[in-house]
């Protein structure tokens, strides 16, 4: 999906939030006639919003679904705090938020990577379905008119993220689920060199199958998964007692490396 494409659905699902949270409130405001506290209610929702508190919501999607799935959790984050392998750190910049996991085997690697990416965009539509249905059972509460709002942004925020796009900021969900199924692009790299990198964890490159890191398809050279295949590559070329291949891989990384 092209940019400019996905930047209008996004400016789209924006209005529609924008438009829910108005009527909400207006509903609000003729059922109590407190018109101050809903204002104040739909202004907090919208900082929440501008802030990407959303992500709190996104981020533990990933984090459950993907230990569910038998992934080892590296690190997560929300905002300046990130915390994991090494502890917790505070950063110096903030960030929307980012959850990153390494796979305990390399068997079923794949289904495992799209329950954890799949979760954050699930937990959010989950988060908002299930607020608007507590919305209209239960009895009017300003934290209840708060957490739906709030809970809107969320479900519109997990469906910008299913929508397939490379963005400057990295690929969305939606991209990096369609690569796992399609075992295509920058993903399906990343996989390989993790699936290896667990094969060889003890410095036992025997058990690597030539095909996991050379019937790869192709992407950019400069990418970070592409180096790393390449690194891979010359130490198993190295103890298979492939000399060309080592140099060659060798060389093609210190070009990139030149060249960036």
């Amino acid at each position: 999906m092209k940019r400019t494409v996905y930047y209008v659905l996004c400016a789209l699902l924006t209005c529609c939030v924008c438009a829910a949270w108005v009527a909400l409130i207006w509903l609000e405001i003729s059922r109590t006639g407190d018109i101050p506290l809903r204002i104040i209610l739909l202004a907090v929702a919208a900082l929440c919003a501008l802030l990407r508190l959303d992500s709190l919501v996104h981020e533990s999607g990933h984090l459950v679904f993907g230990l569910l799935a038998g992934l080892h959790l590296r690190r997560v984050s929300f905002g300046r705090v990130s915390f994991g392998e090494g502890g917790v750190r505070l950063g110096s910049r903030s960030a929307a938020g980012e959850t990153q996991f390494s796979l305990k085997k390399p068997q079923n690697a794949h289904a495992s990577l799209i329950a954890a990416t799949v979760g954050g965009p699930v937990l959010g539509i989950l988060f908002g379905v299930v607020m608007l249905v507590l919305y209209y059972v239960l009895p009017t509460h300003p934290a209840l008119t708060f957490f739906t709002l709030f809970s809107l942004w969320c479900f519109a925020e997990a469906v910008m993220e299913l929508l397939p796009a490379e963005l400057p900021a990295g690929k969305t969900d939606g991209l990096m689920l369609k690569e796992l199924v399609q075992k295509t692009g920058e993903t399906e790299v990343a996989v390989r060199v993790m699936q290896a990198q667990l094969l060889a964890k003890d410095g036992d490159y025997t058990d690597i199958p030539r095909g996991l890191l050379y019937d790869v398809p192709v992407i950019r050279e400069d990418s970070p998964a592409f180096m790393q295949l390449l690194r891979l590559r010359a130490a198993y070329c190295a103890v298979a007692g492939d000399a060309d291949g080592a140099a060659e891989a060798q060389s093609r990384l210190r070009s990139i490396e030149e060249d960036a």
